[in-house]
């Protein structure tokens, strides 16, 4: 019946032809205030690529009132989509079964539209007041690039949307239709830096060789982007096109066909940067350590002048040359040297500063003073930097052990070498050297440097060629502070007799069976630990025994003061338990399964199962055939 009165109102022009552009609404809403109903295309915006399947729901949105049937005419860019299919809804919001309009839902995927119509069917009680999805379409991009547009269009009686109540009245407020956008394509960023050469932008970390840069990407993909400082003396500043801000990094979110960032890199102010950011001397008292090199570089941009003053007050012990610089352009350094006098000076830690700023402009103009704008504004407000000086003086203090050094050796025989520590107990550095005035004997290192609590071995060797059996000695001086002597004695014995080592000691233990407990053919390991604790070298004969025969035997060969594993492997088929006998220890091992339904088979569970099934087919079978040769008379 519903589907009558759609009929009814499309055959008699209900509604009249209006001339639009295709997608365009009637000028003419309901008028109706208390019936308030739209459609709508949900999601309002889909973005897809090249023969892509997709879906979006015409949605009935409702306001105000009762509705009864519906009706939609949906348009389309056919040189972008087509459409595959239409799916209407099994149950309405009221439980009942939409009655489709003959011929319904259709489309035409030439001329670009889809229809629908359907009311609720004539046994209906209740009518609709909420907001449903009237159907689902079915469609597939083609391969053109472009927005198509999904709108809702009533052009003549037979080609509508609509929201009907129960006689048949339109009640569509066309203020409420909210079409869609359907954008076909493959999105592209395209990146740029500017002033060209002056930074540099990686793209989802990336750098490109060149500007500008593009690349494509799939809808809905976020890129980050991170601006480079890569030129000296120019610095990232912000981002325009499709982003703004200075954020960095950041990223773009690929929802449109093209996507436009430029970086914006602008000059710097000229910055002071000093290379070490502190100095540490360290010296002993009443020696200069070396001069060390400060590099005053201009960090920023434009050009930069310098001075340096020693910031602590009265610091006599500490200068530096040269002390001023001008014109450093970006990225350019000076050199300076920082040097260190000790004289006067006690053992302890002393502090200074370097202070680096910008000059004040001369009265006359200069370089810098002669810059205006911009440039001056930058340079007049350089922050200074402060470089920490620190020395450290100090009194070392050396010391060796163990002392004396012994050694004992036989004739013709060189002794073992051994380990001589020096350490600096004291403070300051310890430069430390090696003599000993002694062909015989040998050190390494000869010499070396210790900080305060350091300590470094050195090996002493003694060569013997051609040095008879005595007593003799000799001196290592370690020169350092103070010096230090270290006594070695050297004792050469000759005629040591050799004592001759212990017979050897063989003994077996340790029976070791395993596994315990095996299928049929599967194998056992069964070893026992040889060990030899007299001094020359013994051999064993092991042999084993299973229940009480002979099964294999191996002899080894072990040296004094060590053990060695015999190791048999044997398999047996047949189940049951077996007894082993190895070196006067015995154990057991047992072979599980073998028999008709045991492992020796392979049957398994699944293979007795089988087996019992197929005896009683036979059986059953048996007793048919008997039944068949014995039949009636």
């Amino acid at each position: 019946m519903r589907n009558k009165i759609i009929s009814v109102v499309l055959c008699l022009g209900v509604i009249l032809a209006l001339a639009l552009v295709p997608g365009t609404p009637p000028k003419v809403v309901s008028a109706n205030g208390a019936q308030d109903w739209g459609f709508e295309i949900q999601p309002n915006v889909t973005r897809v690529g090249f023969g892509e399947a997709f879906t979006v729901n015409a949605v009935v949105t409702h306001y105000a009132g009762n509705s009864t049937a519906w009706a939609m005419y949906l348009l389309f860019d056919s040189t972008l989509l087509e459409v595959t299919g239409i799916d209407t809804p099994s149950t309405l919001p009221n439980g009942e079964t939409p009655d489709p309009a003959p011929g319904m839902p259709t489309w035409n995927n030439a001329t670009g539209f889809a229809q629908h119509g359907y009311g609720l069917p004539f046994t209906a009680t209740t009518d609709i007041n909420e907001t449903f999805v009237y159907c689902t379409i079915h469609f597939r991009s083609k391969s053109a690039t472009g927005a198509s547009y999904l709108n809702f269009a009533s052009t003549d009686p037979a080609h509508a949307t609509q929201v009907l109540d129960g006689l048949g009245v339109d009640h569509l407020n066309w203020t409420r239709v909210v079409n869609g956008t359907v954008m076909v394509g493959t999105p592209q960023l395209t990146v740029n830096v500017t002033p060209a050469g002056k930074g540099d932008v990686t793209v989802d970390g990336v750098t490109p060789s060149s500007y500008p840069y593009n690349t494509t990407w799939s809808w809905g993909d976020v890129v980050s982007l991170t601006a480079v400082n890569s030129t000296p003396g120019w610095g990232f500043n912000h981002w325009s096109g499709d982003l703004g801000g200075s954020t960095n990094p950041t990223n773009i979110t690929m929802d449109d066909f093209t996507k436009n960032v430029t970086a914006n890199f602008a000059e710097q102010a000229p910055a002071i940067l000093a290379l070490p950011s502190s100095l540490n001397f360290s010296a002993n008292v009443g020696e200069n350590p070396p001069n060390q090199t400060l590099q005053i570089c201009n960090g920023g941009g434009y050009i930069l002048n310098w001075s340096a003053n020693i910031t602590d007050g009265n610091v006599t012990w500490l200068s530096m040359s040269p002390t001023m610089g001008i014109n450093l352009s970006a990225a350019d350094c000076d050199s300076t040297q920082v040097a260190v006098n000790v004289t006067g000076l006690t053992a302890g830690t002393y502090h200074a500063n370097i202070t680096i700023s910008v000059p004040p402009p001369p009265s006359a103009p200069s370089p810098q003073g002669s810059l205006e704008g911009a440039e001056s504004a930058a340079i007049n407000g350089v922050a200074p930097v402060v470089v920490p000086v620190t020395l450290n003086l100090g009194v070392p203090e050396i010391s060796a052990s163990p002392t004396p050094l012994t050694f004992t050796t036989s004739e013709g025989e060189d002794p073992p070498d051994q380990t001589l520590e020096i350490c600096n107990t004291g403070t300051g550095t310890l430069n430390w050297n090696i003599t000993d005035g002694a062909g015989w004997l040998s050190e390494n290192p000869t010499s070396g440097s210790l900080g305060a609590g350091e300590c470094e071995d050195v090996t002493v060797s003694v060569d013997t060629t051609g040095m008879a059996a005595g007593d003799y000695t000799a001196t290592i001086t370690v020169t350092g502070s103070p010096t230090v002597s270290v006594p070695v004695n050297l004792y050469i014995v000759s005629g040591m007799p050799e004592i001759p080592g212990e017979p050897a000691s063989v003994s077996a233990s340790g029976l070791d069976i395993s596994p315990q407990q095996v299928k049929p053919d599967q194998a056992v390991t069964i070893s026992i630990s040889v060990a030899n604790t007299g001094g020359e070298t013994g051999s064993y004969n092991a042999v084993l025994y299973i229940n009480g025969a002979v099964e294999d035997s191996q002899s080894v060969s072990v040296a004094g003061g060590t053990s060695k594993n015999v190791i048999f492997t044997v398999t047996k088929s047949k189940a049951g338990v077996y007894d082993v006998s190895l070196a006067g220890q015995t154990g057991q091992f047992q072979v599980v399964g073998g028999g008709w339904f045991g492992g020796g088979l392979g049957l398994g569970t699944g293979g007795i199962i089988a087996i019992v099934v197929i005896v009683i087919a036979l059986i059953v079978a048996v007793i048919f055939i008997i039944r068949g040769t014995a039949g009636p008379g």
